[in-house]
């Protein structure tokens, strides 16, 4: 099937005109409480699970938003003073970011300035479980013609029972990180697009979920119409 979009999103949005499926701005899942998510086998890039700003209040953001981009930003390409970077456990990367994990909390660190934010560990879990309560995750090989994708889809699971011990485990094991997306304006005030939890290999997203079932016969869109699923949701931004 040639993609119905040149971009990351193609292999989603090309399921979903197959299957029927509206996209629209409302957070968390469709109307059948399920979550679907298509997948390139072996895309290597990563992938937006949702978008989540730590809780309000100085005890949450004591190095926050547009502090945070002036002292600690650089200048983009743009000639704006930004902030995008992906932050993993343990290390820091290039900006000095990483992420630290105590038993309650995830804290996103600068090695010159200490904490900038606070996660509180069951308050994140909820939100996955909240966006993600059951998911169908669809795999697709992928290839390209005369500089067109083409996508054949050959798996498909559907995920039920979120296990948060393991979804906190990806996030130890730095398979899902943290990505900071902030410039500054003009006018001097900060435009955030969001603090997006992003994964590398969504292969892996099954392990945030205790039960795992084929589905590959049982993909027709017919059947999914009549399911009474009818739109799937965007990341959930602050």
């Amino acid at each position: 099937m040639e993609t119905h979009r040149n971009a990351d999103t193609g292999v989603g949005k090309t399921l979903e005109d197959l299957l029927g499926i509206e996209e629209n701005n409302v957070p968390g899942p469709d109307t059948a409480g399920v979550e679907l998510k298509s997948v390139r086998n072996s895309s290597g890039s990563l992938t937006s699970l949702f978008t989540k700003e730590p809780p309000k209040g100085d005890e949450y953001r004591p190095f926050w938003s547009q502090k945070m981009v002036n002292e600690l930003g650089y200048v983009d390409d743009k000639g704006r003073q930004a902030l995008k970077v992906t932050v993993r456990p343990d290390e820091p990367n290039n900006r000095g970011f990483y992420l630290d994990y105590t038993d309650d909390t995830i804290e996103v660190v600068h090695e010159d300035v200490g904490t900038c934010a606070i996660y509180p560990i069951e308050w994140l879990q909820e939100k996955f479980e909240d966006k993600f309560p059951q998911m169908v995750m669809v795999f697709a090989d992928s290839e390209k013609r005369d500089g067109r994708e083409y996508f054949h889809y050959v798996d498909a699971y559907h995920l039920d029972g979120f296990d948060g011990d393991e979804f906190l485990e990806l996030m130890r094991e730095g398979i899902i990180t943290l990505d900071l997306r902030m410039h500054l304006k003009e006018s001097g005030a900060n435009r955030n697009r969001g603090t997006a939890w992003r994964i590398m290999d969504e292969s892996k997203l099954d392990r945030a979920f205790a039960e795992r079932t084929p589905l590959l016969d049982d993909i027709d869109p017919e059947d999914y119409r009549d399911s009474g699923q009818t739109t799937l949701p965007s990341d959930d931004d602050d």
